[in-house]
This record gives structure tokens, C-alpha cells and sequence, in this order.
């Protein structure tokens, strides 16, 4: 019997041999696969795991040794619009209140049989605006991501608002590639 190859698919050794008797038997060819235990660094149970030779998120699989750089990413909301919201609301609110709309500039709105000013008009616009604005941005709240290199390019594998639960995939992952990198060691702690 005669090794031909040797890898890992999965949680799998595969080991192909070949042999070839004389006589009435042709040569054949299969596939042994055993069971090589991986060490489970983190799990959720549900999409994400961290073994010491993989990372696994949903349904993609990144090797170890695939990934050249890892960590903690994160992610700001842009507040931009809502803050510009509340700015506008904001000056809407002065405007009425202070009365800085000249009633020259602007007739005011009958609406049924009520008369609405200018400045009445800023002020009952400017109040929704400025609550609206004040709400979204006090609702926005940061992502925290793994990002990871790779030959393909960096992407983010994770994305949680959530970062102790991103923070204890990096600490796995941490600790997988100590375990991947550094020498296999004895009892004693000395490298082999």
C-alpha cells in the first residue's frame, strides 16, 4: 500500500492510497477519511466558530492560514443628516420665537379660520424638525465589526452592534493563530 496524498477537508483527514495486487485484483484507488479532532476555541452555537485552523461565519470558511491580518473594527453611523435636521429645526425655532421673520416678507396662511404667521409657521416646522432630529440621532448607535485580510482583500466577516460578543470572536482568534503560529511545545515546555 502506497500513500498517495494527505489533506483536511472539513473536520476530515483525507487520505488517499492506492494498491495494486498481481494476478485477478486491478489496482484500486480510495479515499480513508478519520476523524481529526479540532480544538473549539469559541462557538455561538449558531453562526459563528472558532477552531484552531478555521474561522466559520454562517456558511463561509476561512483558513488561518488564509487570513494575514485580523481585528476589531468600529463602525460609526453617519450622523450627518440628523444633525443637520436638528440644526435647521433648531434655527426654525429661533426664528419663530424671536420673531425675525418680518411680516412684510411672507403673507400670512389662512387655513380654514385660522391665520398662520411667518414666524408661527417656523416655529410649529421647526419643533418636528428638531424632535426628529434629536430622536434619530439619539437612536443611532455604533457597529463593531471583524474585519480580516485576506488574499481576496479585507471584508468585514462579522458585523454586530453588540462588542463583547465581536470582542470574544478577536480573542479567539487571537488565540487560534498563538496556537497555529507558535512550535508545538512537550511537557516540559520546551519546543520540539
Amino acid at each position: 500500500m502506497r500513500v498517495v496524498g494527505a489533506g483536511t477537508t472539513g473536520r476530515y483527514l483525507s487520505i488517499s492510497y492506492s494498491w495494486a495486487f498481481t494476478g485477478d485484483f486491478w489496482s484500486k484507488n480510495q479515499t480513508l477519511k478519520t476523524m481529526v479532532p479540532e480544538k473549539i476555541l469559541y462557538t455561538d452555537g449558531h453562526e459563528v466558530t472558532v477552531t484552531d485552523s478555521f474561522l466559520k461565519v454562517k456558511k463561509a470558511l476561512y483558513h488561518l492560514n488564509g487570513i494575514s491580518k485580523h481585528g476589531l473594527l468600529i463602525i460609526h453611523p453617519d450622523r450627518l443628516l440628523p444633525f443637520l435636521t436638528v440644526l435647521l429645526g433648531g434655527m426654525m425655532i429661533t426664528m419663530g420665537i424671536l420673531r425675525l421673520i418680518p411680516e412684510s416678507t411672507m403673507p400670512n396662511i389662512k387655513l380654514y379660520s385660522i391665520e398662520i404667521s411667518a414666524n408661527a409657521l417656523a416655529l410649529g416646522l421647526g419643533v418636528p424638525l428638531f424632535v426628529a432630529g434629536c430622536l434619530v440621532l439619539g437612536f443611532m448607535k455604533d457597529h463593531y465589526a471583524i474585519r480580516i485580510a485576506t488574499a481576496e482583500g479585507e471584508k468585514n466577516v462579522l458585523v454586530s452592534p453588540r462588542r463583547e460578543y465581536v470582542a470574544q470572536v478577536v480573542d479567539a482568534l487571537n488565540k487560534a493563530f498563538m496556537t497555529f503560529v507558535s512550535p508545538k511545545r512537550d511537557q516540559a515546555g520546551r519546543a520540539r
